[in-house]
């Protein structure tokens, strides 16, 4: 994973082979950003997705291989309760037949490259778990 930064925004670069969920934890350690909203696009090898029940409060996840393209990507990072960062990503992603699959992505494999725009947010952003859907939402109670 490359990086730069230009005062404001950052743009991350990753190589074939690299994995986003580690990329955006290296990141978030090497800048020591605690808050950042990001989108981006590229190709990936393997991606796993989930999908979230209300109703048990847990996430069925799905692994995809095979190339495909990121159609689109975003996120963003924020502070879990006990202050780790914590990445909430979702996306969409086409195979060679232009078939599409898409949700919660807990990690995925670069291809070629993954390329993001990263906008970052100058103060931490914080999760608060909720009681009804049992999920970290953003506390937004909290001034930046």
């Amino acid at each position: 994973m490359t990086y730069s930064f230009d005062g404001f925004n950052y743009l991350i670069r990753l190589s074939k082979g690299e994995h986003l969920a580690e990329a955006l934890t290296q990141f978030a350690e090497a800048t020591h950003t605690h808050g950042v909203w990001f989108s981006g696009f590229g190709g990936a090898l393997e991606v796993t997705l989930g999908f979230y029940s209300l109703d048990t409060k847990q996430y069925k996840w799905q692994t995809f291989t095979g190339l495909r393209e990121i159609t689109a990507l975003q996120g963003n990072l924020a502070l879990d309760e006990k202050g780790a960062v914590m990445q909430h990503v979702h996306g969409s992603f086409a195979d060679a037949s232009f078939q599409t699959v898409g949700g919660h992505v807990k990690d995925l494999i670069a291809g070629a490259t993954v390329e993001l725009f990263v906008h970052r947010i100058y103060g931490p952003i914080q999760r608060k778990t909720d009681k009804d859907t049992g999920l970290q939402l953003l506390d937004l109670s909290k001034t930046l």
